[in-house]
C-alpha cells in the first residue's frame, strides 16, 4: 500500500507492522520517524544496518519475534536497505509479529525493485516515497520556523541560509537551530551574523564556482579552481551545491513556460533571486535546456553515490566535470 508524502498522517491510522521509507530526503524521513513513531514512545528502539542482518539474520529474527517480560513494544529500524534484503523480508513477513513496528529505510528504489513492488502491492504493508526538497519547500520550512520562534530575519537572509544547505532538509535544520540558539540573546539577526553563524564565506566560492560553470564562464571557473585549495570533504559539498543550483534552474524553466519571458520569470521566482545573481541566472536560463539539466543531475547523482561509497576518490573527478561542463556549449 502506497502512502504519498502529502498524506503522511495516514500512517497513524495504519495497522501495519511493516513500513518501507525510500528516497533521498533523509531529513524528512527522520522527522516522520520521530513525529509519528518515536515521540512520546515508551517502548524499546533497536537499530540495524542491512549488512548486520545479512551477516547474521538469526539475531534479527530473534529481535523481531522474541517477547520480553520487560519490553513488549518495540520499534526496529533498518538502514541502507537494498534488494539484498528481499528474501529475508519475505521470510519475516510469514512470521507472527506482535507489538512491533519494523521500519525499512532505503535510498532511491526504481520501479523494478522487488522490495518496492512488494510493499506497494501488499495491503498489509506500507510504502512511502520521500522526494527531495526544492528551494521553495526549504524556504517555507525556514520561514515558518523563524515565525514560530519570533525571530526577525529578512527574506534575503533566509535565502542565504537555504542556499547554504544545498537542497538538504537535514542541513537546513542544523543551520536554523544554530540561529535559534544565537537568538536567545537577540531577536533580530543581521546578514553579517548569518554569515558568521553558518560559515557562509567558505561556501561562497562553491556557489560562485557552480554559477560560473553553468553560465559557461570557463576562464573564471579555471581561475577559482586554481586560486583555491579544496579538501576531499569539499567534493560532496561541491556536488550538493551543483545539484542545488540545477534544481533551482529546473524550477525557473518550469515557471518560464507560464510567464514566457526570462526577465519576468526571474523577478517572479520565489524565493527571490538576489539582484547581484540575476544577470548570471539569466545567462544560465538561455544556455540550458530542461533535458540537459536532467542529464547533468543524473551524472551528479551517480558521482555522489560513488563518493559516499569511497571517500578516497580524488577531487579531480568533480573538477573534471565542472571544467568540461563550463566549456561545453552543446546545450
Amino acid at each position: 500500500m502506497i502512502i504519498k508524502s502529502f498524506n503522511l498522517n495516514d500512517i497513524k491510522h495504519s495497522k501495519s507492522n511493516f513500513f518501507l521509507f525510500y528516497g533521498k530526503n533523509e531529513g524528512q524521513k527522520e522527522e516522520i520517524i520521530y513525529d509519528l513513531f518515536l515521540k512520546d514512545y515508551d517502548g524499546d528502539v533497536v537499530k540495524y544496518d542491512e549488512n548486520q542482518i545479512l551477516e547474521n539474520k538469526e539475531v534479527f529474527f530473534d529481535t523481531c519475534l522474541n517477547e520480553s517480560l520487560f519490553e513488549k513494544k518495540k520499534i526496529i529500524q533498518v538502514s541502507r536497505v537494498t534488494t539484498k534484503l528481499y528474501e529475508i523480508i519475505k521470510e519475516i513477513l510469514e512470521k507472527n509479529i506482535v507489538d512491533k513496528k519494523i521500519i525499512l529505510n532505503s535510498e532511491l528504489l526504481d520501479k523494478k525493485s522487488k522490495i518496492r513492488k512488494l510493499f506497494e502491492t501488499e495491503k498489509n504493508l506500507v510504502c512511502i516515497p520521500f522526494y527531495e526538497d526544492n528551494i521553495s519547500s526549504l524556504y517555507k520550512i525556514a520561514n515558518d520556523f523563524f515565525k514560530k520562534n519570533k525571530i526577525s530575519i529578512s527574506s534575503e537572509n533566509i535565502n542565504i541560509i537555504v542556499d547554504k544547505c544545498s537542497g538538504d532538509r537535514k542541513n537546513l535544520k542544523n543551520e536554523i537551530n544554530k540561529i535559534l540558539n544565537f537568538s536567545f540573546t537577540q531577536k533580530k539577526i543581521s546578514k553579517e551574523q548569518i554569515f558568521k553563524l553558518i560559515n557562509m564565506h567558505e561556501n561562497e566560492n562553491f556557489f560562485g564556482l557552480i554559477d560560473f560553470c553553468l553560465a559557461k564562464k570557463h576562464n573564471k571557473v579555471t581561475k577559482i579552481i586554481n586560486n583555491n585549495t579544496f579538501s576531499k570533504n569539499d567534493s560532496i559539498i561541491l556536488i550538493r551545491s551543483f545539484l542545488s543550483r540545477l534544481k533551482r534552474l529546473l524550477e525557473l524553466k518550469k515557471l518560464l513556460l507560464k510567464v514566457k519571458n526570462i526577465e519576468d520569470t526571474i523577478k517572479l521566482f520565489k524565493p527571490t533571486i538576489f539582484w547581484k545573481d540575476k544577470e548570471i541566472v539569466n545567462i544560465q536560463m538561455k544556455i540550458w535546456s530542461t533535458e540537459n539539466i536532467y542529464v547533468l543531475i543524473e551524472k551528479l547523482n551517480i558521482l555522489e553515490i560513488n563518493f559516499k561509497k569511497n571517500n578516497e576518490l580524488s577531487n579531480n573527478i568533480i573538477f573534471d566535470l565542472i571544467l568540461n561542463t563550463s566549456k561545453n556549449f552543446n546545450n
